[in-house]
């Protein structure tokens, strides 16, 4: 079967539209709910380090960490062992905590004690903090309220 111009213009044409719709449809898909904050751009705190923790690493985690953690009144828990991390890394962040009145800074510790956090209000946080500089990080939690809160969630690297 044989098409003239026209029927040639018009299938084109039809492909087109389908592939011009699809496209923004799949890039959407692929791209991340919310911009990445980079571990250099949060607050930070020096804080002393335990001295075991500090020597028990291991390489990153594949996929997805359990949180499950209660941490006491005005102190920090460790999430993680220190992990070594290549540069360019992303960590996502994806929890909620009890009670929600509490303050509390979600965020990594280096290896030489700098603690970079986000302070969270209201009972969850879902955010991805990027690792620009390799190094050895271990997730941590500071609970700054006056009571224990108990921290369930995901971290997904």
């Amino acid at each position: 079967m044989k098409m003239n111009r026209w029927g040639i213009a018009c299938v084109l044409a039809a492909y087109a539209f389908v592939l011009g719709a699809a496209i923004p449809f799949f890039h959407a898909a692929a791209a991340p709910g919310k911009a990445v904050i980079q571990l250099e751009e949060l607050e930070w705190d020096w804080v002393p380090l335990p001295a075991a923790q500090h020597r028990k690493t291991g390489p990153v985690p594949q996929a997805v960490d359990k949180i499950d953690k209660s941490i006491s009144k005005d102190s920090i828990g460790y999430v993680t062992y220190f992990i070594n991390f290549d540069a360019k890394a992303v960590v996502t962040c994806n929890c909620a905590y009890s009670p929600s009145s509490a303050s509390m800074d979600f965020g990594f510790i280096s290896s030489n004690g700098k603690f970079y956090y986000i302070n969270v209000k209201g009972g969850s946080i879902n955010q991805t903090i990027g690792i620009n500089q390799a190094g050895s990080y271990a997730m941590a939690i500071r609970n700054r309220s006056s009571q224990t809160v108990r921290v369930v969630g995901f971290l997904e690297f």
